[in-house]
């Protein structure tokens, strides 16, 4: 059997949804990302070692929030005051793991239609960006602070640059989520929980936000495993289960033994991006491969359903397209 191999720095993919999932309890704007990492110099010469921001995590969490390019404190253009419209959302927790300090936050959402220019609407945009937009726009986060008065602060040489190195104390304030990267090692927030949050937080299961359903690429690999096994079996016995016999049960057994025996191919599409995650790519994908048209968007609607029911890839209550 031919195994799947994920792309490098890749474990999920955004497929979209037919309709938008409106915000609710069960449907938060949670975000994750890497804010820092010690050892490694950003773009303006600075190194923030982990104990100073994680000595400060109570102030981030209390009173911090998550801005747009650090424009809540700084203004834009920066030096133009404080614009508080670019705060887009609050910290929920503070992890740790070696080097590195990670973060989950919650972006704001809007129980209606926020005021033009406003928090509510900057959230908005850059919760569209990134579940509503294919490809998703990577936002890089960027800590902003103050020094402690007391604050150490030691200028080491490395590979012939001059490099700060923030001991700390420091007053840690917020993350501004920013096009350009302020320390290029460090990966675009996640809409999937990070390393400290990983192990904590990740089901393995497809979730839906906004427009689009995040379906971990391990997800999918098992669809595509299953989906080969099922290939495999005999159509015409389910048919029979059900009481089928004629032309009905020809109908529905010729359906049924093409989807099962194209619905491996088009995951497999999907999993090398060779196939457009939306309903209009993957009806257009089975097509291709010689489905119906009639039929192509209903195998693609229910292979969608399978993939956020993975009972359903299974073979648990499947349903005929």
């Amino acid at each position: 059997m031919e195994l799947v191999t994920l792309p490098p720095g890749v474990d999920t993919l955004l497929i979209p949804l037919e309709g938008a999932v409106r915000a609710e309890p069960g449907r938060r704007r949670v975000i994750y990302f890497e804010a820092s990492r010690e050892g490694v110099v950003d773009r303006e010469g600075e190194d923030i070692a982990a104990d100073a921001l994680w000595a400060s995590r109570e102030l981030f969490l209390k009173q911090g929030n998550i801005d747009v390019n650090h424009w809540s404190w700084l203004g834009n253009p920066p030096g133009t005051g404080m614009r508080p419209e670019y705060v887009i959302g609050l910290p929920l927790e503070v992890r740790r793991q070696g080097p590195s300090i990670f973060v989950k936050a919650e972006l704001f959402s809007n129980l209606a239609p926020p005021p033009p220019g406003s928090s509510g609407e900057w959230a908005d945009r850059v919760w569209h960006s990134l579940t509503q937009m294919a490809p998703p726009m990577r936002w890089f986060p960027s800590v902003f602070g103050k020094l402690a008065p007391d604050a150490v602060v030691d200028v080491e040489v490395r590979d012939g640059q001059k490099v700060r190195v923030i001991r700390g104390p420091i007053e840690w304030y917020s993350v501004g989520l920013a096009q350009r990267a302020q320390n290029p090692a460090l990966p675009p927030v996640s809409l999937e929980p990070l390393s400290a949050f990983a192990k904590a937080e990740t089901t393995g299961q497809p979730v839906a936000m906004g427009r689009v359903a995040v379906v971990p690429y391990r997800t999918l690999a098992k669809a595509l495993t299953q989906a080969a096994i099922l290939t495999a079996g005999d159509p015409r016995a389910l048919d029979a289960k059900r009481g089928l016999t004629g032309v009905p049960a020809l109908r529905r057994e010729s359906l049924e033994a093409l989807y099962r025996r194209l619905a491996p191919r088009v995951l497999r599409g999907l999993l090398l991006g060779r196939v457009e995650g939306s309903v209009e790519g993957v009806a257009k994908a089975f097509a291709k491969l010689g489905a119906p048209p009639c039929a192509a968007r209903r195998m693609a609607l229910r292979l969608g359903k399978e993939l956020m029911t993975p009972k359903g890839v299974q073979g648990k209550g499947r349903r005929r397209p």
